[in-house]
């Protein structure tokens, strides 16, 4: 079947939450976590309605109806007041976009979706670096060896106030770093 990228839309909430849940680290395997990829983020439907208009990229993977993988992306302008590891990024790079999340289905996995979700995005945004970044304890190897095929190299590791220490990867802008 054919892959559509379109935007997110208050249609799509609900599957983008049940998804999102269903690759979140807490309770996961954690040696299924490290090989399959995991969020850290808990984001429920009120969180990802409010970011639908607000920000630079919130993208959805749809085939034959049903929401396989999403990507949700951001700039500095848009950074809550929470965003400690954002904030300091962006301190030592200037203008950045964040890549918050992306997320595939468990079953559609190792079929190219994250990578045409993330380029997507890498080919609409060239003016400043693109970041993201992955939890490294416990290693993401999944997301690592993901970021790393897409131009992505490890430049700062940060522990944030959260305590989960991250890797920062970050892919040069046409006109950054």
């Amino acid at each position: 079947m054919e892959i559509e990228i379109l935007q997110a839309g208050e249609e799509h909430l609900t599957d983008i939450a049940a998804l999102a849940k269903s690759r979140s680290l807490d309770g996961l395997d954690e040696a299924v976590a490290r090989r399959e990829g995991f969020l850290v983020s808990a984001y429920d439907e009120t969180v990802y309605r409010a970011r639908l208009s607000a920000h630079e990229y919130f993208q959805v993977a749809v085939e034959d109806g049903n929401v396989v993988g999403f990507v949700l992306a951001y700039a500095n302008r848009h950074f809550g007041a929470d965003e400690w590891l954002n904030r300091r990024v962006a301190d030592e790079l200037g203008g950045i976009l964040v890549v918050k999340q992306v997320c595939v289905a468990r079953e559609a996995a190792g079929h190219g979706i994250g990578s045409l979700l993330y380029r997507h995005v890498l080919d609409g945004w060239t003016t400043t670096p693109v970041v993201a970044a992955v939890v490294a304890e416990p290693r993401n190897e999944a997301s690592n060896a993901f970021h790393g095929k897409h131009g992505f190299g490890v430049m700062f590791t940060l522990r944030p106030p959260d305590g989960r220490l991250r890797n920062v990867w970050v892919r040069p802008g046409q006109t950054g770093l």
